[in-house]
């Protein structure tokens, strides 16, 4: 008795794990027919796949278990055969050991009633093909049927059947992209922008262009223009071309071996200091620096030197590598900067009747909020040069009442250009 119970309880476990691990084919439908190609051959399989009433046929046998593909013709047309090799079926006697494959025209796609045979049957348990009746016309669209047949002494399931299909003939030949990459200078300076000529050729339809450099993808594009401004190092620049947007053909080209050296220049954010004090300028780059004017820094070949300017001066960094080089500035800021009053009477006496901060025309992208004492925010603009952006006390076109209100003001030069305080309205 318990041996039995055992047995059973391993064929209840079996049925189970066969339901879970149930898996239909992506193609088990003819609206998911998998797209054949000339020169392109697909793994196919006829396994849990099922069977379809408003779409599948039963030109060949009783179907039960189909799969399809489809393939439209070249600007050409003629004859096409779809062959079928590396068969391998379940061997359980109780599956079926052949497939039988057809191919169809659809006036309407994947409607039955509407499909006429272009091939005759193929049924067979080893390699076999179909191959078209007529010429197939240019431009169109057919499709492949492949069933698992159940028939034979013994036969209850349809086969299982794994295959390669693959395409071929004067309807469906593909003609192949070449393309080619060359440019005049090889030896750059990181940033420069050095043409690239790509010639195309064969490819009339759609195509894309996977530019790699060292094996690295680093732009897909729709144009076959590329910038070397974004190379920072030696390296190999080779092009991918994919041309069809049915079936897509592709092109390696060569390699272009580019010599590029490094160079970059940062000179850091603006600084903003008082009479007689310094700045600490936060420079990088690639290379070797050289700041000028020279004449108020502690040491113009440091990347961070100390700046003592005495009056508002700009600095420029220039960093070579050899015969590359790269440049760029930083301001420093003496004395004032914005001045930002603390209060204001908006009383309509043409006197004081706006908040006022005095050197704002220099900072275009300047914001500036302001809130009232629970947090609401009553102001807001960007930009601040202008009278008429300047706040006039007032909130949705209402006169606020008096008293403190709180501000930010960002000029939008980093972290020393934020300010924060109170205004006050007065009356």
């Amino acid at each position: 008795m318990y041996m039995k119970a055992t047995k059973l309880l391993i064929l209840f476990s079996t049925c189970l794990i066969g339901v879970s691990g149930f898996s239909q084919p992506s193609n088990d439908e003819c609206t998911n027919a998998m797209r054949l190609c000339a020169e392109q051959p697909l793994q196919g399989t006829t396994t849990d796949a099922t069977f379809d009433a408003g779409s599948d046929d039963n030109f060949c046998t009783i179907n039960s278990a189909t799969v399809w593909y489809v393939f439209t013709t070249n600007s050409v047309g003629g004859n096409a055969t779809v062959d079928f090799t590396s068969l391998s079926f379940n061997t359980d006697p109780t599956f079926g050991q052949e497939i039988d494959a057809v191919m169809f025209s659809a006036t309407t796609p994947c409607v039955e009633t509407s499909y006429t045979p272009y091939s005759a049957c193929g049924n067979s348990g080893v390699d076999f093909n179909i191959t078209s009746a007529v010429a197939l016309s240019a431009n169109t669209t057919y499709y492949v049927m492949v069933n698992g047949s159940n028939t034979g002494g013994g036969v209850t399931n349809s086969a299982e059947c794994d295959y390669q299909i693959e395409i071929s003939g004067p309807a469906v030949d593909a003609t192949f992209p070449t393309a080619t990459i060359s440019a005049m200078n090889t030896t750059l300076c990181e940033g420069d922008d050095e043409p690239i000529e790509a010639i195309i050729s064969n490819c009339s339809d759609t195509a894309s262009f996977d530019w790699y450099y060292d094996d690295v993808l680093l732009e897909s594009t729709s144009t076959n223009q590329f910038s070397t401004a974004q190379l920072s190092a030696e390296g190999n620049l080779w092009l991918i071309i994919n041309c069809g947007e049915l079936c897509v053909y592709s092109d390696t080209t060569d390699s272009i071996l580019f010599q590029v050296t490094p160079i970059s220049a940062a000179a850091g954010p603006d600084k903003f200091i008082q009479t007689g004090d310094v700045a600490n300028l936060e420079g990088s780059g690639s290379g070797n620096a050289l700041w000028s004017p020279a004449n108020t820094l502690t040491d113009a070949t440091s990347f961070t030197p100390t700046a003592n300017p005495t009056s508002t001066t700009t600095y420029f960094l220039t960093v070579t590598n050899g015969s590359c080089n790269a440049s760029d500035s930083v301001n420093v800021f003496v004395g004032e900067v914005v001045t930002i009053y603390s209060g204001f009477s908006p009383n309509a006496d043409d006197i004081n009747d706006k908040w006022v901060i005095r050197n704002s025309a220099q900072y275009p992208d300047m914001e500036v909020l302001v809130y009232d004492r629970s947090g609401q925010k009553v102001f807001q603009t960007t930009g601040y040069s202008t009278q008429d952006k300047w706040w006039d006390g007032t909130y949705k076109g209402k006169a606020l009442p008096v008293s403190t209100y709180f501000y930010v003001v960002d000029l939008k030069i980093g972290e020393e250009g934020i300010f924060k305080g109170q205004v006050n309205i007065i009356k």
